[in-house]
């Protein structure tokens, strides 16, 4: 049911969510909407931690249809979205590497390089809840400076006696792909009338076909001279040097321009297959013992096709160009060439957690608790992955940013081809890689213990407990030869005309002003194929990518972990204070393996490619250990029934995200984009003290106001380094992570929730509010070196806020959500070693739900209704990096209920 009057609302636990409530049969209680706020308000009352929550509307129904999504409307939490899904979580400024991950209250492995957690492969039907716990105490399991947010699935102990079911089944529109994909979900709970045994399974199915107009600067900005070797070729055996032999006699001599390496407008094309369960089991042999087992599993499995332009200016003669303040804003090339792409990519994602759980209740006094799990993500996919790249040459080709749009003017015309863009013949074969890529294990086992002491049921509580953690995160990596790579870079291959036909999409509708808006598409199996004939024919070694041990990995990682802490519930000047005080002591070692390469030559050649050799792989393996104390103190006063005064301070760590103490490295060798980025195994954690307080006002059952102001002191940091590093003609951007120095970070939060049930006469007594406002600032300001500029922290908006208006009444169910926030840095050193930004964005989503009856709902969601656009920049804002156009999605169906 949409609404019903409440007489008595049913309170819960801390560590509960919405299938939590243990309802008397004569009470009347809210559902859906007002019931998921009220509950979210009652963990955050009851809790010492200062915590946040959302909680389902119903059994298997989250306000949205991502977990991300949902917990950016709580205050100081933002997310970070990846081609229109929230994807990573950001907490009061500190991104996904500095925020922990667990699921009722286990570490949950991740299919990433380091530990940050993608929410995109965790359905969010199968999940009750999630809290997001900002200050740390002893017992809570997660190192992290940002917050832990632990993900809740069903306990069906906590339900009503009998069978509850709900399912649901929706199609969705997605606008730039104009297709329609299926959403199936169902969850069911039976407990026996006894209250001793209980079962929960869940599960989702859903397929999605999107389309992402994306146009990019693919390998950065870059600085050149008119006396680089990229405008001027060096002598080499049989062939003289040619110096300014690229550079036109009306183009004036130029020293450090900044210009983009190419450009790449660019279809993006997701079809995505995901499906997960989730099942629990619960039993109370006695009124003292419960045990319970659960189970997670998620599958997905992302189909990405980019198919586009690029626009490569490493070949022919610059012979028009503008310049202001050291940019280049215009240029125009003759003789040239450009490339069309096309990369596919087949990665299959599967996230699995099992766990056991004892609850003893050994005494009146002493409550004891067991927990052990097993979690396991795995991501395959690197044998499929092909990038392919066909040439046409001796093109006039230009390109314009002077309109300040962030697509810039491009096109290119041909002598010899009529609609060059879009014309079949004349076409050769340059670079391919068939497979590559790595393949990740993500194993988790976890055992921990913990007990609690309440002498006499009174005021005082003392807990313990011990944990035991092994992780072991194993890349496994396929590179194509480099020789092999480029085996017809020279271009001098034709290429058949029957392999190609236009794309017929119509790029980026609505946005960009002189721009090419169709290219051609190619099966990029069957070029391969053709490639692979070449080869035979030319006695060329041809096959797909193979093992290479300098960029595979394998980190070892134990964690031991032991915790005291105190609680006590006593009064001041007759004002309840509740307490806790904890020490907790960590102690990690970890071993780093893999093997390292260097550079051993390189030099560009005649066909817009470098020529790289590398030296043979030399295996190496590193271990490392540090230990930390870790003290917290969590502070509750009321000062009135309804006014609540909180204090927090702790002292804490995030240990070096994974991919960071890898010894791997990668190498780019493409031209404006020679690249080395390798891990660095003698990392330190970051170590923070931080300190906070805050008030709360309950002034309904339904209605909360609160603040916030944090403080945090990192004493340590890791930084991203990077320097040049010139072999032969060509210079090299070598990035490592180091241990940098310190920081300050410091905010305030307001978060603003009411029903207007008891406010307003009907039929306005229907409407709701949920507001949140973040302000966070960092006087970290790490140098650039490269782009000489100064940075703060990644991930860090200053500004974001989040406006959600809801109206429950009569069966009619209706939301609007608005999320915002600033500008903020996504990477410290991206492409060519430069700071990358992502821009300001803001979103509306919409929902409406309409109660045929107490048991059938029908529904229609509309995600990103204002077309916002997501928009990364390099350094500067007129720099494009990425522009991207995700479109609307709507989805419409039936939800049944009993």
């Amino acid at each position: 049911m949409a609404a019903a009057q409440v007489i008595q609302p049913a309170r819960q636990s801390e560590a509960a969510g919405a299938d939590a409530a243990v309802v008397d049969d004569s009470e009347i209680v809210v559902t859906g909407i007002r019931a998921a706020e009220r509950a979210a308000i009652d963990i955050k009352r009851n809790a010492v931690v200062v915590v946040d929550s959302i909680v389902a509307e119903d059994l298997g129904k989250l306000p949205d249809n991502n977990v991300a999504e949902s917990l950016q409307r709580i205050p100081g939490v933002t997310i970070e979205r990846n081609r229109g899904e929230g994807r990573f979580v950001t907490v009061r400024g500190f991104g996904p590497k500095f925020n922990a991950v667990t699921v009722n209250g286990r570490t949950l492995a991740t299919d990433n390089n380091g530990r940050e957690f993608s929410f995109d492969v965790l359905p969010s039907e199968i999940i009750s809840g999630a809290d997001v716990y900002k200050s740390p105490q002893a017992s809570i399991n997660g190192a992290s400076i940002g917050a832990t947010v632990d993900v809740r699935t069903i306990r069906p102990l906590n339900g009503r006696s009998g069978f509850s079911f709900a399912g649901s089944a929706a199609g969705m529109w997605s606008e730039l792909a104009d297709s329609y994909n299926p959403e199936i979900s169902a969850v069911g709970s039976w407990k026996n009338d006894d209250g001793t045994m209980a079962f929960a399974l869940g599960g989702v199915y859903s397929k999605q076909e999107n389309r992402i107009d994306e146009f990019t600067i693919g390998a950065g900005h870059v600085r050149r001279s008119s006396t680089d070797s990229y405008y001027n070729s060096a002598a080499r055996p049989g062939v003289p040097a040619r110096p300014g032999g690229r550079i036109g006699p009306n183009v004036a001599p130029f020293s450090r321009v900044s210009m983009p390496s190419n450009l790449s407008p660019f279809f993006f094309e997701r079809d995505l297959t995901r499906w997960g369960v989730n099942g629990a089991f619960q039993f109370k042999p006695s009124d003292r013992l419960t045990v319970s087992v659960d189970g997670l599993y998620s599958s997905a499995r992302f189909v990405e096709q980019q198919t586009g332009l690029a626009y490569d200016f490493a070949g022919g003669t610059l012979v028009e160009q503008v310049v202001e303040n050291g940019e280049a804003l215009y240029q125009r090339y003759v003789g040239g060439f450009v490339d069309q792409i096309i990369q596919y990519d087949d990665r299959d994602v599967t996230t699995d957690q099992l766990g056991i759980n004892f609850d003893w209740e050994a005494t009146d006094d002493l409550r004891i608790k067991l927990d052990g799990s097993l979690s396991n993500a795995k991501r395959r996919g690197k044998e499929n992955n092909l990038f392919t790249t066909i040439r046409r040459k001796n093109v006039d080709l230009f390109w314009d940013r002077r309109s300040g749009s962030p697509i810039y003017d491009y096109g290119f015309t041909s002598p010899n081809y009529a609609d060059a863009a879009t014309n079949p013949n004349g076409l050769t074969a340059h670079y391919y890689i068939w497979g590559g890529g790595s393949n990740i294990d993500d194993e988790i086992s976890e055992l921990r213990g913990d007990a609690e002491w309440n002498p006499g049921g009174g005021a005082f509580t003392l807990s313990g407990g011990a944990l035991m953690q092994r992780r072991t995160k194993t890349i496994n990596a396929d590179e194509t030869p480099f020789a092999q790579q480029c085996a017809y870079c020279d271009s001098n291959r034709a290429l058949p005309a029957s392999l190609f036909e236009n794309t017929d999409r119509g790029f980026f509708p609505g946005g960009g002003g002189n721009i090419l808006r169709d290219w051609l598409i190619y099966d990029p199996l069957q070029l391969v194929q053709q490639i692979n004939q070449f080869a035979e024919t030319d006695r060329i070694p041809f096959d797909p990518a193979v093992f290479s041990p300098s960029a595979s990995s394998e980190v070892d990682e134990k964690v031991r972990a032991v915790y005291l802490m105190g609680g006590l519930d006593t009064e001041i000047g007759g004002m309840p204070l509740a307490v806790n005080v904890g020490l907790r002591f960590e102690d990690t070692d970890y071993t780093s393996s893999g093997a390292s390469r260097t550079v051993v030559s390189a030099r560009p050649n005649a066909g817009g490619q470098n020529i790289v050799v590398v030296s043979p792989v030399i295996p190496v393996s590193f271990r490392g250990q540090y230990q930390d104390w870790l003290p917290s103190v969590n502070l509750r006063l009321s000062l009135t029934d309804e006014l609540l005064l909180r204090f927090a301070a702790s002292k804490v760590i995030t240990r070096p995200t994974l991919s960071d103490l890898s010894p791997r490295q990668t190498i780019q060798t493409n031209p404006g984009n020679e690249t080395i980025r390798r891990g660095n195994p003698d990392l330190q954690p970051f170590r923070a003290k931080q300190i906070e307080a805050g008030l709360e006002w309950y002034f309904t059952p339904d209605s909360l106001l609160n603040f916030a102001a944090f403080y945090k002191d990192i004493e340590s940091f890791v930084t991203l380094t990077t320097t040049p590093q010139v072999v032969d003609q060509v210079t090299f951007q070598v990035t490592v992570p180091d241990n940098g120095e310190g920081a300050t970070v410091k905010g305030f939060e307001i978060g603003y929730r009411q029903s207007f049930a008891s406010w307003l006469p009907a039929p306005f007594d229907g409407f709701g509010v949920q507001t949140s406002y973040n302000y966070t600032d960092s006087n970290a300001n790490y140098t650039n070196a490269v782009a000489n500029v100064s940075f703060g922290l990644e991930g860090l908006s200053k500004n974001s806020y989040s406006l959600v208006g809801f109206y429950e009444k009569y069966g009619i169910t209706a939301r609007a959500a608005y999320t915002y926030r600033d500008n903020f840095l996504q990477v410290a050193s991206g492409r060519n070693g430069e700071p990358e930004y992502f821009d300001a964005y803001g979103q509306l989503d919409l929902s409406l739900a309409y109660d045929i009856t107490e048991q059938v709902t029908v529904f229609a969601d509309a995600i990103n209704v204002n077309n916002a656009k997501e928009f990364i920049y390099s350094v500067t804002e007129d720099r494009t990096k990425e522009y991207r156009q995700t479109g609307r999605r709507i989805s419409a169906g039936a939800r049944i209920r009993f």
